[in-house]
């Protein structure tokens, strides 16, 4: 059976996120991009791109801080500049925004549990929504899943890999396509939400990844479809399966 899978990808729009958009096209596949401020001020054209290819922008802060370490008040400075310029883009590409989502940086937000509760108000305060993905039966993403900031379920650590002239680009590449294959067979059964990365250096390097997905059977949804996924069947305990 096919393990269903929600890709996200964090820190769009970068020089390669068109290269991107196109393999993603030819292999009908839609995503959630995590957009960061400074980034979509240098390269909106491709966010307006994805818009209308049919795939979700989220808010991923102006320039990638660690939130736990900002004061509420650079907190919302951080999010409020990505958000205005989020809705210039749907505005002009003419696309209504339908999702508002939101992911912090490196999924770093607790200083204390004081500032995550004031951080959660914030996004709540702006409109900002849980993921709303029932199917996913990861533990780490289930205690978070009421949270405003959408987590995930794998990591494919594409972050890790190294430009293509690098002299270990090639057996850092092997060893995170080597993980995949071995860890992604043994994950729960349920949605799962993959976290990529829009990374300028990577060049073909992270197709590599998403084509090794496909070869363990992973068949992309979009968000629309992942939210009506239901959670699988749970198998009864040997106790309770007894006469």
């Amino acid at each position: 059976m096919k393990r269903k899978t929600l890709l996200t990808i964090d820190d769009s729009p970068s020089p390669l996120m068109d290269q991107r958009l196109e393999f993603l096209r030819q292999l009908d596949i839609r995503i959630v991009w995590f957009c960061r401020g400074d980034n979509l001020t240098e390269r909106p054209e491709s966010a307006i791109r994805a818009l209308r290819e049919g795939h979700i922008l989220g808010n991923h802060s102006w320039d990638h801080p660690y939130f736990s370490t900002l004061s509420l008040a650079d907190a919302a400075d951080q999010i409020d500049r990505t958000e205005a310029l989020l809705e210039r883009i749907h505005l002009v590409a003419g696309v209504p925004r339908t999702v508002r989502c939101f992911r912090f940086p490196y999924e770093d937000q607790i200083g204390s549990a004081e500032h995550h509760q004031a951080l959660q108000e914030m996004l709540a305060a702006r409109g900002f929504e849980a993921s709303g993905l029932r199917a996913v039966t990861d533990p780490r993403f289930r205690r978070r899943a009421k949270d405003l900031s959408w987590f995930w379920s794998y990591d494919l650590e594409d972050w890790t890999l190294r430009s293509s002239d690098a002299p270990d680009a090639a057996p850092t590449l092997q060893r995170v396509l080597e993980r995949l294959t071995r860890e992604l067979p043994q994950r729960p059964s349920g949605l799962e939400v993959v976290v990529g990365h829009d990374h300028a250096h990577t060049v073909g390097q992270w197709e590599a990844t998403i084509l090794r997905l496909l070869d363990l059977d992973c068949e992309f949804v979009s968000l629309e479809e992942a939210r009506a996924l239901t959670p699988p069947a749970r198998k009864p305990s040997l106790v309770e399966a007894l006469p």
